[in-house]
């Protein structure tokens, strides 16, 4: 299950509710959530504010957010 998927139903929200909140069509949404269309910046940014997340927690992948965690540490 990807991310998004993952954070929108941990907030009880629907496709049909987040595409509401974004001004788009459910279909739209949809091909976004699952990676069939890709997003701007801006509807990244709307995305995560509607789930009260950074725009990292959902879209970075997990090792990255890991490898840049232990980045710029003397040693």
């Amino acid at each position: 299950m990807n991310r998004l998927r993952a954070f929108r139903e941990q907030a009880r929200l629907t496709q049909r509710e987040m595409a509401d909140k974004l001004g788009i069509s459910e279909s739209y949404y949809c091909q976004l959530e699952n990676e069939k269309r890709r997003m701007s910046l801006r509807m990244a940014l709307d995305i995560a504010a509607i789930l009260k997340k950074t725009p990292n927690d959902i879209f970075l992948p997990d090792d990255f957010a890991k490898r840049q965690a232990g980045t710029g540490t003397d040693g």
